[in-house]
Order: C-alpha cells, then sequence, then structure tokens
C-alpha cells in the first residue's frame, strides 16, 4: 500500500500544471471530454507500462547500487528544476500553457486536404478511430515520452 500511496502522490504532484495537464484541458474544450479522457488515459496507461517495465528489468541489468544512487540523483535534479521553475515564473500564462496552445494552434484540421462536404479526409488505417480521440492519444504520449512523471516511475 505504501508504493501505490508513493506513487500517486509523486505522480499528482508532477502531473500538476505539466504540458499533459495543458493538452488534456485546451482539447476537452474544442472536442468530446468522454472522447479526450480516452485518449489522454490510454496514452498515459501505456506510458506507465512502459515505465514500469523499464523500472522492472533496469535494477536487472544494472547492480542495484547504481540504480539506488540513479533514481536518488534524478530525484534530486527533478527536485531542483521543480524550484527553479518556480521561482523564475512568472504570475502570467506558464510557458507551458503557451507552448501548448501553439503546437494545437495549427491543428484544427485546417490543413488536411478537404473532400466534398468540407470533412478532412479520413485515414485508411485509423477510419473507425474518432479523431480527437486519436490526436489526444497521440499529444499526450509524445508529451509524456522523457517527462518527469515518467523518469519518476521507473525510479520508484
Amino acid at each position: 500500500f505504501s508504493a501505490l500511496s508513493a506513487s500517486f502522490s509523486m505522480i499528482l504532484v508532477t502531473e500538476l500544471g505539466d504540458k499533459t495537464f495543458f493538452i488534456a484541458a485546451i482539447l476537452a474544450m474544442k472536442h468530446s471530454r468522454i472522447l479526450i479522457y480516452l485518449g489522454a488515459m490510454g496514452a498515459l496507461a501505456v506510458m506507465t507500462i512502459l515505465a514500469v517495465g523499464l523500472g522492472h528489468v533496469a535494477p536487472m541489468l544494472l547492480p542495484k547500487a547504481y540504480t539506488h544512487y540513479a533514481a536518488a540523483v534524478l530525484f534530486v535534479v527533478f527536485g531542483f528544476n521543480l524550484l527553479k521553475d518556480a521561482y523564475q515564473s512568472g504570475s502570467g500564462v506558464s510557458d507551458e500553457l503557451e507552448e501548448v496552445e501553439a503546437e494545437l494552434g495549427g491543428e484544427s484540421g485546417e490543413s488536411e486536404p478537404l473532400q466534398g462536404g468540407g470533412r478532412p479526409e479520413p485515414s485508411r488505417s485509423l477510419a473507425f478511430v474518432p479523431a480527437p480521440l486519436l490526436q489526444s492519444f497521440t499529444l499526450t504520449f509524445l508529451a509524456e515520452w522523457g517527462d518527469r512523471s515518467q523518469i519518476a516511475t521507473i525510479a520508484l
């Protein structure tokens, strides 16, 4: 039970105000909330499985002392990074929110080729997956790759 509470509290703290938080919030304002939720949760589930698998395999490949010290160093580095970000952030909009808005700004579907009805041409291989779900999954998955919470999950 202590591992569950430690991982839950650690991920809760690292994800608040993170890029994935803003991606889900902004996409949910534009599209169906359930589709955005399913896409984001699917991506987070896949990333958690990958991180837990790597965290399970890494101690088998490296001596336990190395992985223990590497985890401690990562926590210290990320702690200092969070403190530095908090110190440098102003009272305005955060850099991550601006970055997410810039990434999502050009993805309204206007740049895709249009057919007669004014709708984007569906992809042949993923025509059965709603576009907002796929967009939410992809953006969340890519934003989480190498993120603080993923590294922390590996270290736990």
